[in-house]
């Protein structure tokens, strides 16, 4: 992928300066922000003003200044693993069972494929990583600034949100890297549909994004106040968790919109299951709960450590990225 390193106002090196501040200068408020109310500001304006800008939960700031903290400390470089490393134990025994514990700073997003690999993203370690159901260890992609979020599809092509540069990739099985969704000001979030529809959450602009096969980006739904994780089930329903709102909208493919999590306090990610079961990772009480189809919220485990991302595989096993406990948590049902 081809970069600018020239420093003029309109470059992307330039925007990705500004970035970098910005993400810095959030990271220093996080100790104030750890001590907010939990609800949005009083007075806060409605997302469709575009002169308001919602503040981002200090779930969120914590973990990112985890990540830089973590970058210019004592931690492993950004390739410290090889295609032949193990991730410690194999997966299948335990519930809950840590994943490769010892080997992630900053865990955030994950994803499982149909052969039952798991890919993570750290955002300490800017990169994403595969760790097949036999415990070894590879590296996916290369160049990101914070990925996120990260997805697979039916094909093998991995979608990486990209929170700092503002973009979603993708990277195909042969190692190819393309930008398949842009113009984002921090996506956190990441899905693909089987038609190669891909979702991408934005909070800091208040929005939900579409990204059909040819490059069209839309808008889904409305009325978030910090939308972050973002999920498609195979009837073409998209979720998303509203971490301010502290509440899961279903948008249905004829546009309607339904709320669904009475109770959650801080939901961030997101994952769906074949029988329409929800399952939701909510910072605020550092859990994992579950919507069922008929609506009825119950905690599927308790105890985490900022939980961020969750994915299920096709047995039904729940992976969860317990973000400040530098975990993985394998939930078998």
């Amino acid at each position: 992928m081809k970069r600018s390193f020239g420093l003029s106002s309109g470059s992307a090196r330039f925007r990705q300066i500004c970035r970098s501040l910005l993400f810095l200068t959030i990271a220093c408020a996080v100790f104030a922000g750890a001590a907010q109310s939990q609800a949005p500001p009083n007075g806060a304006q409605s997302n469709n003003e575009t002169s308001a800008q919602p503040t981002m939960p200090p779930w969120i700031r914590a973990a990112n200044e985890r990540a830089f903290a973590a970058r210019s400390g004592a931690k492993p470089a950004n390739t410290p693993f090889g295609s032949d490393a193990s991730a410690g134990p194999a997966l299948g025994v335990g519930t809950p069972q840590c994943v490769a514990a010892d080997q992630f700073v900053s865990p955030q997003g994950v994803a499982v494929d149909a052969s039952g690999d798991l890919y993570v993203t750290d955002s300490a370690l800017q990169q994403v990583f595969k760790v097949t159901p036999e415990g070894k260890r590879s590296i996916v992609g290369s160049g990101f600034m914070v990925p996120q979020a990260v997805a697979v599809d039916g094909a093998g092509n991995v979608y990486v949100a990209d929170s700092q540069a503002g973009v979603i990739y993708k990277v195909t099985p042969d190692g190819g890297q393309v930008t398949v969704g842009s113009g984002f000001y921090m996506p956190m979030s990441v899905a693909v549909d089987a038609a190669g529809n891909v979702y991408a959450a934005d909070p800091w602009n208040g929005f939900v994004a579409q990204i059909t096969p040819s490059g069209t980006q839309t808008s889904l739904g409305g009325g978030y106040n910090t939308p972050v994780g973002v999920a498609v089930d195979a009837a073409g329903n998209v979720y998303v968790a509203d971490t301010y709102s502290a509440a899961v909208f279903e948008i249905a493919p004829d546009g309607t919109q339904t709320t669904l999590g009475n109770g959650l306090v801080a939901p961030m990610y997101v994952a769906v299951d074949p029988a329409g079961n929800l399952y939701v990772t909510d910072t605020g009480t550092n859990s994992l709960a579950e919507i069922t189809s008929d609506g009825t919220l119950t905690t599927v485990r308790r105890g985490l450590d900022v939980p961020i991302g969750v994915a299920l595989d096709a047995s039904g096993d729940l992976y969860v990225a317990d973000s400040f406990s530098e975990r993985v948590i394998k939930v078998e049902p």
